[in-house]
């Protein structure tokens, strides 16, 4: 799961770079790639919400507070 997120997050901020450089250059480039990182930061945000959700259920499975 790390190196999912570790992939994401460079390719969420190698399009933003890439895109800001495009608008200068090519503006429906630099619009592709801007939804690109739009994309990429939703699946980033995806893997982070189920990795909070397999937590949180490991979490529960694990309390013993209830003898």
């Amino acid at each position: 799961m790390n190196i999912l997120k570790y992939i994401l997050f460079t390719l969420c901020v190698s399009a933003q770079l890439l895109g800001f450089v495009y608008l200068f250059i090519n503006v429906k480039i630099a619009v592709t790639l801007i939804l690109a990182n739009v994309v990429f930061f939703i699946f980033l945000i995806m893997v982070f919400v189920k990795e909070r959700v397999d937590e949180k259920k490991e979490e529960n499975d694990d309390d013993y507070r209830d003898y």
